[in-house]
């Protein structure tokens, strides 16, 4: 499914820079249509014309050899992930432990998310002014069962909440929301973990059982995401379908101490929100915006814009 993804981002990728191409050609012929026909003025805008074709000719040039390069990592990015996922499952187990194990895991996660924003700090000035190619968020969700085996929610459920949150990131910020897998565990799981808490009670949860079964289902469950889990690049935010959090909120997010969410299975309205928390947001604004104190909000600024897609959950492959 994700060489698919690679594919099929591709696609459209090339097909963007070929609207663009065109757009621009036609812009180009507009220009030269209505400028002057008298000398000397005409060979000016002959000149400014073919200045206007060669940019837009190089520019469509340089997009699609960097949607070439772009696919051609993305693919090697997959098959290396496949054939090293024994190895990181073993290590997430590891992270998996309570207290100790967690704790290093949370660090790895800081730590490698601060990298990998000053890594993209170049493409961050290019969103800054602008230029902002297509990037893509992976999510993995998972909906966990209760004591008497009933899932916690369901793709039909889920489904609306998952189409507006693609809709929110492509429109506001240029990024394709890819759903990798929907999956439901197949035992039920511990009460600890349907009933979550939020804020800093969610990072003592996190620290003990609930974060341990959530980081050894995250393993099992979304398995070619753990390269991403370990180094941090091309991250999948996990998604669990709880069944409670406590108090007048729907779901919650560590920032970057974790690469998990958890939202409310049967309510699932802060999708977008808490994966706008994910790629870095934090609550403000008024409530129009994503990143209000509440769910519903769909609109971005472009300093939002700018922390969004300049997060390790946020890449090119």
């Amino acid at each position: 499914m994700s060489l698919e993804v690679c594919v099929d981002w591709a696609e459209e990728s090339y097909e963007e820079c070929s609207e663009w191409a065109d757009q621009g050609y036609s812009a180009c012929d507009d220009w030269d249509d209505r400028c002057c026909d008298w000398w000397p003025c005409s060979w000016a805008c002959k000149i400014i014309t073919w200045v206007c074709v060669g940019w837009v000719w190089v520019s469509n040039v340089v997009c699609v050899a960097w949607t070439t390069i772009v696919t051609v990592v993305c693919v090697a990015w997959e098959v290396v992930t496949v054939i090293l996922t024994p190895i990181t499952w073993l290590i997430e187990v590891i992270l998996s432990i309570p207290i100790i194990g967690r704790l290093i895991g949370e660090l790895i996660n800081l730590g490698t998310s601060i990298i990998w924003r000053i890594v993209g700090l170049a493409d961050a000035v290019l969103t800054i002014i602008g230029i902002r190619p297509l990037k893509k968020l992976r999510v993995c969700i998972i909906i966990l069962r209760d004591e008497r085996g009933s899932a916690t929610s369901s793709q039909t459920i889920l489904q609306p909440q998952i189409d507006a949150a693609r809709q929110i990131f492509r429109e506001q910020a240029n990024i394709e929301l890819l759903v990798e897998a929907i999956h439901t565990v197949d035992d039920p799981s511990p009460t600890h973990s349907l009933d979550v808490e939020c804020n800093a009670a969610a990072w003592g949860e996190d620290l003990w059982l609930p974060g341990t079964y959530f980081g050894t289902t995250s393993a099992w469950q979304c398995p070619t995401g753990g390269l991403g889990r370990i180094t941090g690049f091309a991250n999948p935010v996990v998604v669990f379908c709880v069944r409670n959090i406590p108090g007048s909120t729907a779901g919650c997010a560590l920032g970057p101490l974790t690469d998990y969410l958890t939202i409310e299975g049967q309510n699932p309205i802060c999708l977008a929100h808490e994966i706008g928390h994910k790629v870095g947001l934090w609550h403000c604004c008024d409530g129009t915006n994503l990143a209000n104190g509440t769910c519903g909000g769909t609109q971005l600024d472009w300093w939002q814009i700018t922390i969004a897609r300049n997060s390790e959950f946020v890449t090119y492959i």
